[in-house]
């Protein structure tokens, strides 16, 4: 009997004939002159969308409802999370101030003020010539304050007034300076008076606030933005080719806003409060900067997103051939520490905090990557092509 005779593996392009670009062959001068159409297309949507969002931020504002808008939105949540986090380091702080501090003052013995005060007459009121105690009690001493109240407040306890008594009578009450901050302090908190971000130039709050609608731009009008791009670069892609693409967008896309969504609800308030909990126990002021704030808002995120394409980069990897699952699991350790390291690189911190916050996540979908080349292992080339379908720009 005849030897069988080996079947020639079929070439993925072969079923293409060389005319499938016939009726988007272009010269260079074309294609430049194409791209050139396309992004001022793209330009216009984004510009669209822009005075769309400046515009309905105005509506907001002259109808008093903070909640119409969309650049304005968009910046109280990204500045959201360090106002939280820095009102609450503020009321930790007088609240221990408070218990250690002016519960001490209030029980100090008066005897002991007055005679720290005849010491500082004596010496030709230097404070110097105190200790620091002696300070302490002789600043948290209760001062006289002058108050007016209305007689007619007085009625439930002393009956009406008299027809000649005046409107007003002046009290001088004695209160605690430390007291008085204190509830200063507090009144602030709870009627959010107190700005917790700083401009350090008047041009500073507009600037951040055109970055933040040319981002709201872009995102709302990115659907019809990528579109121009996509078009331009599909022209020149097999029909298997556009299929990936698709095949992959939906993974991406979903994977991109999960690493958006953690990094600004969990990750930068947990940043936030750790790195202020090292202030607080050196002694610190924060004073964040809005700008340097908005690039960290923006950045992270945007870093958070892309890292979250692990999985999908795995599994590229793997259907290229160039890595296999065993590969995956064995060179596990290999694994960690460069993702490590990769996460200590792309992070715009320095601390470590947010370093652990994206390394951890990495590590999971790393994870998740090799569940999913498992799950879906490689087909032979001669099937895979076989199946192909052709799919349209």
């Amino acid at each position: 009997m005849a030897p069988k005779k080996k079947r020639r593996k079929k070439n993925p392009y072969d079923e293409y004939p060389d005319d499938i670009f016939a009726d988007t062959r272009m010269s260079f001068g074309e294609h430049l002159e194409e791209l050139r159409q396309r992004m001022i297309t793209a330009l216009k949507w984004l510009i669209f969308f822009m005075v769309i969002g400046f515009v309905l931020d105005g509506i907001g504002s002259a109808v008093g409802n903070p909640r119409i808008g969309i650049g304005k939105p968009v910046m109280v949540a990204i500045t959201e999370p360090v106002k939280d986090q820095v009102n609450d380091f503020y009321n930790r702080r007088i609240e221990r101030a408070r218990s250690d501090k002016l519960e001490h003052l209030e029980r100090a013995d008066q005897a002991e003020i007055a005679r720290i005060r005849k010491k500082l007459e004596a010496n030709g009121h230097s404070l110097s010539s105190l200790s620091v105690e002696e300070r302490r009690l002789l600043l948290g001493a209760p001062e006289v304050m002058p108050a007016e109240v209305d007689v007619q407040e007085l009625t439930p306890a002393f009956g009406p007034p008299r027809p000649d008594a005046p409107s007003t009578i002046t009290l001088h009450l004695r209160v605690y300076p430390g007291f008085v901050n204190y509830l200063n302090e507090k009144g602030q908190s709870l009627l959010e008076t107190r700005q917790y971000l700083t401009t350090l130039s008047v041009q500073e709050g507009f600037v951040v606030y055109f970055k933040v609608q040319i981002l709201c731009g872009f995102v709302l009008g990115s659907p019809f933005i990528l579109y121009q791009f996509w078009a331009f670069v599909a022209a020149g892609l097999y029909p298997h080719e556009k299929r990936y693409v698709y095949w992959m967008l939906g993974p991406s896309v979903s994977l991109f806003l999960a690493g958006v969504l953690m990094c600004q609800f969990l990750v930068l308030p947990g940043a936030v409060k750790a790195l202020l909990i090292f202030n607080e126990w050196l002694g610190l002021d924060p004073d964040i900067r809005l700008s340097d704030w908005f690039s960290l808002a923006i950045i992270l995120p945007l870093v958070f997103g892309v890292s979250f394409q692990t999985p999908l980069v795995m599994v590229f990897l793997y259907r290229l051939g160039i890595f296999s699952v065993e590969d995956y699991l064995s060179k596990w350790r290999h694994a960690c520490m460069l993702l490590a390291v990769f996460a200590a690189m792309i992070t715009p911190t320095p601390d470590a905090v947010t370093m652990l916050y994206l390394f951890l996540p990495l590590f999971a979908l790393y994870l998740l990557g090799i569940v999913i080349c498992r799950l879906y292992p490689l087909e032979s080339d001669e099937e895979e092509w076989e199946e192909a379908e052709e799919v349209a720009v």
